[in-house]
């Protein structure tokens, strides 16, 4: 994962633009959820505002396991409009057995208690996702640390309930790059301890993001942005102005790049070139041989 930082002031533009007086509808909504005391509505709009998402999630990435998928023209149909907070229910997300040996304890949700009614239409509980990551493993799940507020109606304001999971859109929660770093293809704690620790370990788990059996897939692309990059580092590592070198370095800038596919695993592994290049080698070597095994 990658963060996409933006203010409301930026985003909101961005939903009107997309369409066209949007952000009054969803207020109205929410003001007949408000008086409900439950979210029940016959028919949905955040569809309209899928678009903005893709676009700003580097052109059509899942917001978890940044997979590529098609842009805006031709790839509604293969992303889902994510809410981070589920609208109708929060369900027990079965915590396995590593996360609860390593000190994670979750919040049990209320049975029967609902979802948090008042953010379906919250612009700051969107994000474009993959049908894996949320139709087949996010759900209604939503594990956090300390006490949920259903009644909340501003995501920037509902820190205090320790979400495990890291939400990507905005300036407001913590920049996933300093929660989870990747060594090679696997992704990793980037704190030793601590909250941050347990947000990368259940997010790590939740999304399967660690699973190579699972998300194959994965695994083989990290694996060969690695193998792409590793040359390319080398030649732009020699310095210089010849057009290699130069055309090395814009190559390492497309991959490093928050528009393409697995940036946190390249931009990790540029680091690690960086500062051990006998390491960034083996690891090298390694992804020859997965993208070899599984190919």
């Amino acid at each position: 994962m990658i963060g996409y930082v933006i203010s409301k002031s930026e985003l909101e533009p961005l939903i009107e633009a997309e369409a066209s007086g949007w952000l009054q509808k969803a207020k109205d909504r929410t003001e007949t959820f408000r008086t409900q005391g439950f979210y029940e509505e016959s028919s949905s709009i955040w569809s309209e505002v899928k678009a903005v998402y893709m676009r700003l999630q580097g052109e059509g990435k899942c917001a978890y396991c940044e997979r590529k998928l098609e842009g805006v023209e031709l790839g509604k149909g293969e992303q889902d409009v994510e809410h981070f907070r589920p609208k109708s229910n929060v369900r027990v997300w079965k915590m396995p057995k590593s996360l609860v040996d390593a000190g994670v304890v979750q919040t049990k949700p209320a049975e029967d208690g609902g979802g948090y009614y008042l953010l379906p239409y919250n612009i700051f509980n969107y994000a474009a996702s993959c049908k894996p990551c949320n139709s087949v493993l996010k759900k209604d799940y939503f594990p956090i640390a300390g006490n949920y507020e259903l009644k909340g109606e501003d995501p920037r304001k509902l820190k205090k309930e320790k979400p495990f999971l890291l939400y990507p859109i905005g300036d407001f929660d913590d920049q996933p790059e300093t929660v989870i770093k990747f060594h090679g293809v696997s992704p990793q704690p980037a704190a030793a301890s601590g909250h941050k620790r347990h947000r990368a370990l259940v997010t790590i788990e939740f999304f399967k993001l660690d699973d190579s059996a699972k998300r194959k897939n994965l695994f083989r692309e990290r694996a060969m942005v690695i193998v792409v990059l590793h040359p390319q580092l080398k030649k732009a590592a020699t310095g210089g102005n010849s057009a290699e070198a130069v055309q090395a370095r814009q190559i390492v800038d497309g991959f490093t790049s928050s528009k393409s596919a697995h940036a946190n695993c390249a931009r990790s592994f540029k680091r690690l070139f960086e500062t051990d290049p006998a390491e960034a080698q083996a690891v090298f070597d390694r992804a020859v041989e997965l993208i070899h095994s599984i190919s």
